[in-house]
């Protein structure tokens, strides 16, 4: 009778242990789609590949998110107001994309003589960044927005032609865009905005006479070498570049605590494991563009110090028409200053 009874605890105890595990893993699993803003086959999309893959894991497949790269759910551009609509879950993009709508995004993805990554990630997860940040996505009352990789240094362009002054500027077609097209254009070039998929040809063609799209490794991917003369570096105009993650306010409400946390913690591992891949990739791309014969040329200090003039005057100007603009420049610009005589003091200097 005893051992009757024993054999009925330890049955009612094991049926237990399945029926929660049957609750995690059955009724308590979520499925997300999130797209993204980059083409397939890029490393910028395998960051969001590796970001969704990185959740499902720790999650142990309560949480699955389904990556889906642009042109597949949507555009590439298509992403922010479909995320707030609730028509996809989640977004892998960058601030950078939304300019049109929000003047002092380009301030959290990329702007001409930028932050490098390292101080531009103490700025935003240890310093006033991201709460700023925050702020900069409120009006599309998202439930969850943060940085989601980073890209280091883009290359400044390729060109037909040498840059050795100003001077050469001037009437010269440059493809770019941004807040560094509006500073070209007071330089004197002729700039347009071409998708990457022309780039090539309108070099090709001399249709343009110099262009910039991305970090070295993805420049190598899209063969500019073939059919460019010069590497222009260094990437003054992008001196890092901020991807972010966006979540669907009622899909974020719906989390627990404990996947929201996993979230949170992929997201940051997904920024610093981008920044050591580009760089590990960028190396021997550099090695790979020297073997190949391009004239790579590091542009003249005093030239990058008459564009940064130039720069500085421009986000002076858009501040003082937009106060949360002004607001990120001038933290932004606090942070900076403390971090070069840091930088200055613990850098050793022995060349």
């Amino acid at each position: 009778m005893r051992l009757k009874k024993l054999l009925m605890t330890a049955a009612a105890g094991l049926f237990s242990i399945v029926a929660t595990t049957a609750t995690v893993l059955g009724a308590d699993t979520i499925t997300w789609k999130m797209a993204s803003s980059w083409p397939e086959g890029t490393i910028l999309q395998e960051a969001a590949d590796n970001f969704a893959a990185q959740v499902t894991k720790m999650s142990n497949g309560r949480l699955t998110i389904k990556s889906y790269p642009a042109g597949v759910l949507m555009g590439a551009l298509e992403v922010t107001d479909s995320v707030r609509m609730g028509v996809i879950d989640a977004s892998h993009s960058s601030p950078g994309y939304v300019v049109g709508q929000l003047p002092a995004a380009p301030l959290f993805g990329y702007i001409p003589f930028g932050m490098e990554a390292i101080p531009y990630l103490t700025w935003m997860y240890d310093g006033e960044g991201y709460e700023l940040f925050k702020e900069l996505y409120k009006r599309y009352d998202y439930g969850y927005v943060a940085p989601c990789g980073i890209l280091p240094s883009e290359n400044l362009a390729w060109s037909n032609k040498a840059i050795t002054s100003m001077e050469d500027f001037k009437g010269m077609k440059f493809r770019t865009s941004g807040y560094w097209g509006e500073i070209l254009s007071a330089a004197g070039a002729s700039v347009m905005m071409l998708p990457a998929g022309e780039v090539y040809e309108a070099l090709q063609r001399k249709v343009i006479d110099a262009g910039e799209f991305s970090v070295p490794n993805i420049d190598k991917d899209l063969a500019f070498y073939e059919i460019a003369d010069y590497l222009l570096v260094p990437g003054i105009h992008q001196t890092s570049t901020i991807m972010d993650l966006r979540v669907n306010k009622r899909s974020w409400n719906k989390l627990p605590e404990d996947l929201r946390e996993i979230v949170r913690v992929a997201a940051k591992a997904s920024t610093m494991e981008l920044l050591t891949r580009c760089i590990s990739r960028d190396v021997p791309a550099i090695e790979f563009f020297k073997k190949r014969g391009v004239k790579i040329q590091y542009l003249d200090p005093k030239i990058q110090k008459a564009l940064a003039a130039k720069t500085v005057a421009l986000m002076e100007e858009k501040g003082a028409k937009d106060p949360f603009f002004k607001k990120v420049w001038e933290s932004q610009q606090r942070f900076r200053a403390d971090y070069d005589d840091y930088k200055a003091l613990m850098t050793p200097s022995f060349k």
